[in-house]
């Protein structure tokens, strides 16, 4: 077997095990004899995230809506928003209804949708409970915006493009959106078990999806809580990072917020943290005879420290995280992943090792215009030298975040399909084959 072939079914293992449908089923059953399920009189659902649909397979409800990225493979050829298959061939759980909408931005198609989950869970009575599934992703593909839907965007690309990490985005996010920070709890009547996948180092579940069922009242339940207090820390700390990163700072926020005392019983746990699918490769690739080392603290920071980082490291060796991509003006295809990956080619030319760099959830980046989306890419010590072979550029790819074309000159794209699990970006990382036992 090549290093190729055990990375690939590395991650594709990696992706079995971590399947979420096991996951949410066996936390709600923990939890079916404890209020608030116990004694419900309606299930409603919320699945929103890469991982939306493959959660609520996890998730028997009475009505429920799944909100998914557009492409992702969730509603199979001719299926309309009601669903009648997805690209796993598993098709849509009962009960529950798929939307599609936009990633990483949100569009019209996220409002929509944001409309559509504030909607459901705001006909939900008291004695009713909501099961919200929530998975990275989910602050894009749900928005009921507080400024024009057109400023949200440019704020937050302005913030993606300057390298901003995740907890800044979401930080700015959540003050400008209805739903995040809690929003959506405090359009229901009825109390919410949230179950939350991680794709966010440190696992807090107000970071992941930008929280939108996740409120100060989760640290007492049903104890009362000033909100007002918390929203004014959000808008504050909003204010804070747009003018640290010099941008306008929208009039609603300058607003003063008025105070609000809220009770309510919600639960929240975490079904999968961000190392799972990390855990999972290691003993995937323990299996096949080969002894690789979780890689810790997981990736953060630039892009091109990240892989200088792993370009030091000896394999065999499992690495996961969430790098930063500072994306130029007159930028070209690829995502962080296959960015890290053509940056770790230059690093390794001539060296020895090989390296399976891909997003967990199948898909790196905006999609190509020509091409199947990728998770990420393959490299090796030759890598480089193969790309300036097959006529790309490569140096200039690093320069203008134009990895993918790159890569796919050389046949080094890993394409495997949207995977259900969302875990972020991983690295599998081995020695040459004769060294791998």
């Amino acid at each position: 077997m090549t290093a190729r072939e055990l990375a690939d079914a590395a991650f594709a293992r990696a992706v079995q095990a971590c399947a979420l449908d096991r996951r949410v089923a066996e936390a709600l059953a923990g939890l079916a004899l404890q209020p608030p399920l116990a004694g419900a009189r309606r299930r409603l659902g919320i699945a929103i995230g890469k991982a939306a649909l493959a959660m609520a397979r996890g998730a028997p409800v009475d009505r429920g809506v799944a909100v998914v990225p557009v492409g992702s493979g969730a509603l199979g050829r001719g299926a309309s928003d009601s669903g009648a298959g997805d690209a796993a061939g598993q098709g849509v759980p009962p009960g529950w209804r798929v939307l599609e909408a936009a990633h990483p931005a949100p569009d019209e198609r996220s409002e929509a949708a944001g409309r559509a989950v504030r909607e459901l869970v705001a006909g939900a009575d008291p004695g009713d409970v909501v099961i919200a599934l929530v998975s990275g992703g989910a602050s894009a593909l749900v928005e009921v915006p507080r400024v024009p839907l057109g400023e949200l965007r440019a704020l937050a690309g302005a913030l993606m493009a300057a390298g901003a990490p995740i907890s800044e985005l979401n930080a700015v996010r959540g003050a400008l959106s209805e739903l995040k920070a809690g929003g959506l709890a405090l359009a229901c009547a009825a109390p919410i078990v949230t179950l939350v996948a991680s794709d966010v180092i440190g696992d807090r579940l107000d970071v992941i999806g930008s929280g939108p069922t996740i409120g100060p009242w989760l640290a007492a339940p049903g104890a009362p809580v000033e909100v007002g207090l918390a929203e004014d820390a959000r808008r504050q700390a909003a204010i804070a990072i747009l003018e640290r990163r010099g941008l306008a700072v929208p009039s609603v926020l300058v607003a003063p917020v008025p105070p609000r005392r809220v009770t309510r019983a919600d639960r929240a746990v975490l079904v999968a943290p961000m190392a799972a699918f990390a855990d999972a490769a290691c003993e995937s690739l323990a299996a096949a005879g080969v002894r690789a080392r979780r890689l810790d603290p997981p990736l953060e920071g630039d892009v091109a420290a990240a892989a200088r980082r792993l370009a030091a490291e000896a394999p065999p060796f499992v690495a996961w995280g969430e790098p930063t991509l500072r994306v130029p003006a007159d930028h070209g295809e690829g995502g962080r992943a296959q960015q890290l990956a053509l940056e770790l080619a230059r690093l390794l030319r001539g060296a020895g090792g090989a390296f399976l760099v891909a997003g967990s959830d199948g898909v790196d980046g905006p999609p190509p215009v020509v091409r199947p989306s990728p998770a990420g890419a393959f490299i090796d010590g030759s890598t480089w030298d193969a790309l300036a072979a097959a006529g790309a550029d490569p140096a200039l790819a690093i320069a203008r975040c134009d990895a993918g074309p790159a890569l796919a000159a050389a046949s080094a794209l890993f394409v495997p399909g949207p995977t259900g699990v969302n875990h972020a970006d991983v690295v599998i990382a081995l020695a040459p084959v004769a060294d791998l036992s």
